[in-house]
């Protein structure tokens, strides 16, 4: 058939390319489907914050924090100086607007998130002295100290003791050392002459590394149970 046969040719060539760049394309939706669910379910977030964002909150119970908060969340990228959220009574929304910012920064802007409660994160570490499990204490450090964004709850309620001080000074002290943001909430103020501070339970050390973190980036949130 001659140039007819080449025409035909052509056309079959180009629709089979299309069609490999389609199943290319499908394979590349797959995998990053695949990366952000292992992502999110990595996240350590509960399901009672799993859904909680910026857009489902009342953002006049704490009109400024929400805004700065949602700034920050917007503006993000791991190169982001850290964010303490201060209150001195509980029921103030730190960790509501932590977990927005969480949320935001992990559905958004798919940057893997660790949600963790100081608490549970030592619990953790302490479980690895006596188990003979896979994890070790190394192991946890690692997986804290290495997410892009890191959020710690209620750091500062424990008494405090060497080994609490020392691994808080560690976890601040690799952020600070590899340039990683984290977010804390505490109901301790940073550097209190008068009073419990957040340096009487976490450590003069650790405080330290975390005020070089947060570089002035603050939230006071002191005001009436929302709750």
């Amino acid at each position: 058939m001659g140039p007819a046969t080449a025409q035909y040719c052509r056309r079959c060539v180009d629709e089979r390319i299309k069609q490999e760049e389609r199943v290319l394309e499908e394979a590349r939706k797959a995998e990053e489907l695949a990366k952000y669910r292992e992502m999110v379910a990595k996240s350590g977030l509960p399901p009672r914050w799993r859904d909680v964002t910026f857009e489902n909150s009342n953002p006049n119970l704490t009109p400024r924090a929400f805004r700065v908060a949602k700034k920050y969340a917007e503006q993000f990228t791991v190169k982001s100086p850290s964010l303490l959220l201060y209150s001195p009574g509980p029921g103030t929304g730190k960790t509501h607007l932590a977990v927005c910012i969480a949320n935001y920064v992990l559905h958004q802007k798919r940057i893997p998130v660790l949600f963790k409660k100081a608490r549970d994160m030592m619990l953790e570490i302490r479980r690895t002295f006596s188990d003979a499990g896979e994890l070790t204490e190394a192991d946890i450090l690692d997986r804290i100290t290495a997410v892009p964004l890191l959020v710690l709850d209620d750091v500062g309620v424990d008494p405090t003791s060497q080994w609490l001080q020392a691994t808080y000074w560690t976890v601040f002290d690799r952020r600070l050392e590899w340039r990683l943001p984290v977010i804390v909430t505490t109901n301790k103020p940073l550097g209190a002459e008068h009073g419990p501070s957040l340096a009487d339970a976490i450590g003069d050390r650790a405080e330290s590394r975390l005020i070089e973190l947060c570089d002035d980036n603050v939230i006071d949130m002191t005001g009436a149970d929302l709750r």
